[in-house]
């Protein structure tokens, strides 16, 4: 990847090409969204595939054991209080589509959805036996709907605007039997949905040099209808991402992201979800600030069949994790996807 070295000589020497819609950097790595705009009339449908692995308790941004964990104090005791239940481990796997339609040059919008599937492991206090159990949610999670606007289209220099809204149509009731109940509503982050209204704004740029890329992308997220049903609100989103792409040849580009995440804490609490219980169900135990490092491939077809079909793949490892309170932490994720466009 010493190609990469290459990017500040780039920049300074100006190096141009013409932006062309069926290279494999003609998007950004495959884990970045509302990354490009379309010509009017185009429209494009995509699908894309994460898996998440946890298997690591932080605690801020140390990693402690289960045993530190249960004898944590909880959120809802005067400091003497402990949980009865620790995770050890959770898997996510996210299918997510998209479609896209430009009914001007100047406009794009986007649908978005995705259906879910999370397994979360836990151990019991040592006073309760020390056995483990599984809780298991799925369904689809919030609807969003986006206009992309573009402000600047050159040859070598592309950016825009996107203005989005986050609809409440994921589940914030999901439940599962566990020790304690047939029927008990699970932890924050096995639910699929927010259950409030979120708008939020992304700005986007790009600059070309040649067979070299460099993106920029700065996202913000906040929920406007006050606390959901079960009387908590999720906290303010912010992400921003850095990433190039180099094309080795006219059907492959690889690629870099680097994507810095924070996520602000929970405002209220879900009075079904006992505290004591397990840090998951914790209010107190949410919100954190990430730096991720994603390495990325993306692959085009221009022969006639599947001609302009895009495959990417990126995979994306913590270079720091930092957390509110206890919390499962990343180990790694894999995204993979295909996107169409006509």
């Amino acid at each position: 990847m010493y190609y990469f070295l290459l990017i500040p000589l780039a920049l300074f020497n100006n190096l141009a090409f013409a932006d062309k819609a069926s290279l494999p950097d003609s998007h950004a790595p495959i884990s970045i969204m509302a990354d490009h705009t379309h010509r009017k009339n185009e429209i494009m449908f995509s699908y894309r595939f994460m898996n998440m692995n946890m298997n690591k308790l932080f605690y801020g941004n140390n990693e402690i054991s289960v045993n530190e964990t249960m004898s944590a104090p909880n959120g809802s005791s005067n400091g003497r209080g402990t949980y009865m239940n620790a995770p050890t481990s959770m898997n996510m796997d996210m299918h997510m589509f998209g479609f896209m339609y430009a009914p001007t040059d100047l406009v794009t919008f986007m649908l978005m959805n995705s259906y879910n599937k999370k397994e979360m492991t836990q151990q019991r206090m040592m006073g309760a036996g020390g056995a483990k159990f599984d809780v298991n949610s799925s369904g689809f999670g919030d609807f969003k709907l986006s206009a992309l606007l573009s402000t600047n289209d050159h040859t070598n220099w592309k950016n825009h605007i996107v203005f989005g809204l986050s609809f409440p149509t994921g589940s914030i009731n999901v439940r599962d039997r566990t020790p304690a109940s047939n029927s008990a509503r699970l932890g924050y982050n096995m639910q699929n949905g927010t259950g409030t209204y979120d708008p939020y704004f992304l700005f986007n740029n790009i600059n070309i040099f040649g067979k070299i890329r460099v993106g920029e992308q700065i996202f913000f997220k906040t929920p406007i209808s006050g606390k959901n049903d079960n009387n908590y609100r999720y906290g303010n989103d912010f992400n921003f991402k850095f990433w190039s792409s180099y094309r080795v040849i006219d059907q492959i580009s690889t690629s870099l992201n680097l994507n810095y995440k924070y996520k602000g804490k929970i405002k209220g609490t879900d009075d079904e979800m006992n505290k004591r219980m397990s840090p998951a169900m914790d209010s107190h135990n949410h919100g954190y600030q990430k730096v991720n490092l994603g390495i990325g491939l993306n692959f085009i077809n221009h022969e006639e069949f599947f001609h302009n079909h895009r495959l990417g793949f990126e995979f994306i490892i913590p270079l720091y994790q930092k957390y509110n309170g206890i919390q499962m932490a990343e180990n790694f994720s894999i995204v993979a996807g295909w996107q169409y466009s006509f």
